[in-house]
């Protein structure tokens, strides 16, 4: 079977999320497009997709979307990150040395050597520790596409797959996309190739104290006419 392409994962995810929003729209209006850019003073970057919609209450909701087929699974894939490794286990074996001198000074130990090599062992044997046994965490990975997606704000972010792609990848690095999206905030979307969208994660929703996102792209203009 043929693996399906960037552009229809585009629009089915567009598709979907427009149905998904409309309700929610104010005299159902929404504005749903593809290939939006932000401002240059953002960057100029490129959005694969971009819903706007006015709520009943007068306020308006942005979503994004960046969409990625089998052709881009390099960039879908949870890749380890040594330095944010090496942080991770520096911050648990401060912890544990934290814990290790409270329980010295507790127990009020005299001996001032004590005091002192006791909790920088721990700390040294603690990270060590941390490391070794979760090294192949999700925690100290990253996912290039999220830093894609962020570059277009908005209330709620999604990333649309093809399922063929995310069938390309083992159920391991699947499952740690899932845990590093959620982390972020980021839904998921999986477009098949009837055109069928199913939500693997939920988007969390991103509030702005002051203004809306709009404010960040170069169609703000044409889109709040649009959703009066």
């Amino acid at each position: 079977m043929a693996k399906l392409r960037e552009t229809i994962v585009q629009v089915e995810a567009l598709h979907f999320l427009r149905n998904r929003y409309r309700s929610r729209a104010r005299r159902g209006r929404i504005y749903a497009q593809t290939e939006v850019r932000t401002k240059p003073k953002y960057g100029g970057k490129r959005a694969d997709g971009l819903i706007a919609y006015r709520r009943f209450l007068g306020s308006i909701e942005v979503i994004s979307i960046e969409a990625k087929s089998s052709k881009t699974l390099p960039s879908m894939k949870p890749v380890l990150q040594l330095r944010w490794l090496i942080w991770n286990s520096i911050k648990a074996g401060l912890l544990i040395a934290i814990l290790t001198g409270a329980f010295c000074v507790f127990y009020k130990f005299e001996d001032l050597t004590t005091r002192i090599l006791v909790p920088l062992n721990t700390f040294a044997v603690g990270a060590l520790l941390y490391g070794m046994l979760t090294f192949d965490s999700y925690r100290h990975c990253k996912i290039r596409v999220i830093a894609q997606l962020k570059q277009y704000p908005a209330n709620e972010q999604w990333l649309a797959f093809s399922k063929d792609s995310l069938d390309s990848i083992s159920k391991k690095k699947r499952r740690d996309m899932k845990k590093i999206c959620q982390a972020h905030g980021v839904g998921i979307l999986s477009v098949n190739h009837r055109g069928k969208v199913k939500i693997l994660v939920k988007a969390k929703h991103n509030y702005k104290l002051l203004g809306d996102y709009l404010g960040y792209y170069s169609s703000e203009e044409e889109i709040r006419n649009d959703i009066k």
